[in-house]
């Protein structure tokens, strides 16, 4: 195994991030970038991810709950019928909606953590490595 920095086990996920807010995709984008997620599509709404997700491996879904058309839990509970064979890619909702109802309905889609915005890179890593089950390795 490579003696690299911790920064090498997200180099090679996928990620698509899913907002209609396009300060907010941007936001995320640069949050990834920073943690060493490098591979990172974005879609404004839930038809252009399910376009991604015709056409790429995705590894992680970050999502947004409110937008336009579709809600983020929607498309998470969407995502087994339209994507079978990508159904059990984990979410992770990134949204400002703090209501208990919401993040429980997150839960039954089977989105697997939740974050409320603004947020900040380490929290995102935090998450993503719960989502993935990547073990954190303490360089120090």
């Amino acid at each position: 195994m490579e003696n690299s920095s911790h920064t090498s086990q997200f180099e090679n996920i996928c990620c698509l991030v899913v907002d209609d807010d396009r300060f907010s995709r941007s936001f995320i984008k640069t949050a990834l970038f920073q943690i060493g997620i490098k591979d990172i599509k974005d879609a404004s709404n839930a038809e252009e991810a399910h376009e991604i997700l015709t056409n790429f491996k995705i590894d992680l879904i970050l999502l947004d709950q409110i937008m336009p058309e579709q809600s983020g839990i929607e498309f998470a509970q969407s995502l087994g019928e339209k994507h079978p064979e990508q159904k059990d890619i984990p979410i992770i909702m990134i949204t400002v909606d703090t209501q208990e109802k919401t993040v429980l309905d997150a839960k039954n889609a089977g989105i697997k953590e939740y974050l409320v915005k603004p947020i900040s890179p380490i929290s995102l890593k935090q998450r993503i490595t719960n989502a993935l089950h990547i073990r954190e390795h303490d360089d120090n």
